[in-house]
């Protein structure tokens, strides 16, 4: 334990013996009844009384939980100024606190293909948990690891407007390279509910569709998609050559970070076709699915989250919400429908997304402004919050998130699993979040410590598990992180476009295009420490186990600290670097940390159209696949300023994959507009992947290293490296 943390730990037990010195107290059990005066001898039935009777008591207060799930009708929410309050379980008690409705009442529907159905009533939500396993919502399944025939994006951009509305949609041919079920849009019913959704690098996009153009005479039909998210799910144009500049950013048609390809649509009746799949037909209420082998739905727990919020603490930078403690609990079952609006869900990266009609077209793959994936237990504005030793389960966005303001808050030892996206958020990304006009404003002095986090970004699959805004002194040491689909941890924000200096950390920037910033963000003095971090990258690539953009620090007295994790079993697919110091990336000191098991990865730009598509979208991306990307530790349009001592690494690879992946520079750069120059596995790592020379300066500059170890593998790292990384006894 750190110093820092053991100040934290101690301040949140000087808060315990002044606030509970003599609390009061307040019972809760689900035999109590809401009149009672919530007593031990009478206590309250329902959470949402307890926490409105503690907030009203104007004291420090404890809320004891008695046994058994509690089902909340709405979020229990904590107004700023408000008295500390403490809630706990009785001795040997687990309560579960839940956000989701049982569903009952289970009937065959269509003997043929094994559906069932049920009532849902006015109930509405985008998961669905059988015996505490998450449900399918249902999909488009294509054979192999091909994606649906006949279906071409088609976006038309309107010239010379930078805010435009993109028109134009996703033409398609009915074809029988797709199953019989669903090859024809113009039958798909309530096509409102539909998504076209696509994954793509370390982005996916989810956008609903609007209305369907019947295929005429072998006339493409046209699927159009709800706006804004269309537009600003076409909003990264690709880039062009000329002989005469032939890498210069020139805007074309939407690229590969737009939705150039369907992976899959998802949420019609007609996709029904494989166990564990769901649809709910909200026009009726009626829920349908086809159970996996060995469920019975006559007994099973059926549950559908229906709550998007199951905590509020909302304070304000003048009233912030304090000293709150949750230990103990279990919090289970909540949903998030944001992703269902016209908005849609259109990634930026990290779980932040694109929305709103003000977001200009660009050849860089983000926008400047962005939203954050609201968190299930949600805090803005808190200082002194203790969330430890709680279960956190089955969420429908992030699970726990400390937003804008977030001071001297401590999450420790709790376990997060089966989180649509982020397990734990932390900070904005926003300019106020960068540099905050009031001290009460910044993120600082936070501890994430000691959480097992396993299964994040079941949905949102461009998540990291943890993630960290602009913040100051904040610890993100002893976790252990396994099985994500994007980065393990990931921090920072702006590919030094919001640094000071403007630095363009991502490919066709140029300085100042997010505003003129003269005065450094306020990051410094972080520390990612001590955590184990295996089996991630498992759904996209571009990634790492812990993955920085941006300025860390104002000089290497400040630095971002990355020291002492262990991060093992990368997805053999996906490619990436271990430790990713990503555009932008500068004051960074990569101390003690270990690699193994990590084997080079591959690029990815989704299967090349099948033989005999009718409407086959372009080919050239996929020619990129299968050859390797990444290392243990680079990055693109890194700034540099980084220092790394005593790592242990895995061996290079071949020479043959050192000359795949400088053929993959020269494609890649060609084809998105960087500078190809590029010389593998050099002693920078893969930080010249894309490399940046503005004038004299090569970038990335001020790289040192110092008594690092090339292994061949995990018997070749001192045990105290392996046995001080993840949680702790």
């Amino acid at each position: 334990m750190t110093a820092r943390m053991k100040i934290r730990l101690m301040g949140a037990l000087l808060w315990a013996s002044a606030t509970l010195a003599a609390p009061a107290t307040i019972w809760v059990s689900p035999s109590g009844n809401d009149s009672n005066a919530g007593t031990e001898a009478a206590p309250f039935r329902t959470l949402e009384r307890a926490v409105d009777s503690a907030n009203a008591s104007g004291d420090a207060v404890t809320v004891y939980v008695a046994e058994g799930t509690y089902r909340l009708t709405r979020p229990l929410v904590f107004a700023p100024g408000g008295p500390a309050i403490e809630i706990r379980p009785v001795a040997d008690a687990n309560p579960v606190i839940s956000g989701a409705v049982q569903i009952t009442g289970w009937t065959l529907y269509d003997k043929n293909k094994n559906i069932y159905r049920a009532s849902a009533g006015s109930n509405v939500s985008r998961q669905l948990y059988i015996d505490g396993r998450r449900a399918t919502r249902a999909r488009t399944d294509s054979p192999g690891d091909n994606i649906p025939a006949g279906f071409r994006p088609s976006p038309i951009v309107p010239p010379n407007n930078p805010k435009p509305v993109i028109s134009g949609g996703i033409q398609y041919l009915p074809t029988s390279l797709n199953a019989a079920g669903w090859r024809d849009p113009a039958k798909w019913t309530h096509v409102r509910d539909i998504e076209a959704v696509i994954e793509t690098q370390w982005k996916m996009m989810s956008v609903p569709l609007d209305a369907v153009t019947p295929s005429v005479q072998k006339k493409p039909g046209l699927v159009t998609l709800r706006q804004p998210g269309w537009t600003n799910a076409n909003l990264y144009l690709g880039s062009t050559t000329t002989k005469a500049d032939p890498y210069k950013c020139i805007a074309g048609a939407p690229g590969i970070w737009s939705l150039w390809q369907v992976t899959r649509f998802e949420n019609a009746y007609e996709f029904l076709d494989q166990p564990g799949e769901w649809y709910l037909d909200r026009a009726s209420g009626t829920i349908y699915y086809i159970p996996r082998p060995g469920e019975n739905l006559s007994t099973a727990d059926v549950e559908l989250p229906v709550l998007e919020t199951l905590i509020q603490a909302i304070g304000t930078p003048e009233k912030p919400v304090s000293g709150l403690r949750f230990e103990g609990l279990t919090f289970t079952y909540a949903t998030w429908l944001g992703a269902a609006s016209d908005d849609g869900y259109v990634a930026d990266q990290s779980g932040f997304r694109v929305t709103g009609t003000e977001n200009e077209l660009n050849t860089t793959g983000h926008v400047q402004h962005v939203s954050r994936t609201p968190g299930n237990l949600r805090f803005e504005y808190a200082h002194n919050i203790v969330f430890t030793k709680n279960r956190v389960m089955h969420m429908g966005g992030a699970a726990v998130d400390f937003g804008a303001g977030s001071q001297d808050n401590v999450i420790t030892r709790n376990t997060f699993s089966n989180i649509s996206a982020a397990a734990i958020q932390l900070g904005g990304v926003g300019t106020t979040d960068a540099r905050p006009p009031l001290p009460s404003q910044a993120t600082t002095n936070n501890t994430i410590s000691n959480n097992l986090i396993v299964r994040t970004g079941r949905e949102y699959v461009d998540s990291a598990a943890i993630f960290v805004g602009f913040s100051s002194h904040s610890d993100v040491s002893h976790n252990t992180i396994s099985h994500v689909p994007w980065a393990g941890i990931a921090i920072g924000w702006g590919w030094g476009l919001l640094d000071a200096g403007m630095f363009p950390g991502i490919g066709c920037a140029q300085t100042g295009m997010w505003g003129t910033y003269t005065t450094p963000t306020i990051n410094s003095r972080n520390t990612i420490s001590f955590n184990r971090i295996s089996h991630f990258l498992e759904s996209r690539w571009d990634g790492g186990a812990i993955y920085s953009t941006g300025q860390q620090g104002q000089s290497m007295q400040d630095p971002l600290v990355i020291e002492g994790n262990v991060a093992d079993d990368k997805a053999e697919h996906s490619g990436g670097n271990t430790f990713y110091t990503d555009g932008g990336s500068r004051y960074v000191l990569v101390k003690g940390n270990a690699s193994f098991d990590n084997r080079l990865g591959r690029a990815d730009f989704g299967p090349p159209p099948q033989a005999g598509d009718p409407l086959p979208y372009l080919a050239t991306p996929s020619k990129l696949n299968g050859v390797p990307y990444g290392s243990d530790f680079g990055g693109c349009r890194t700034y540099g300023d980084i220092h790394y001592e005593n790592n242990y690494w895995l061996e290079e690879p071949i020479p043959f994959e050192e000359l795949a992946i400088g053929a993959l520079s020269l494609l890649i750069t060609k084809f998105i507009g960087m500078n190809p120059a590029f010389s593998p596995y050099s002693a920078e790592g893969f930080c010249n992947v894309c490399p940046y020379k503005p004038a004299d300066i090569s970038y990335p500059t001020g790289l040192t290293y110092r008594d690092n170890h090339n292994i061949l593998g995990e018997w070749e790292i001192p045990r105290s490296i392996l046995d001080r990384a993840g949680v702790q006894p």
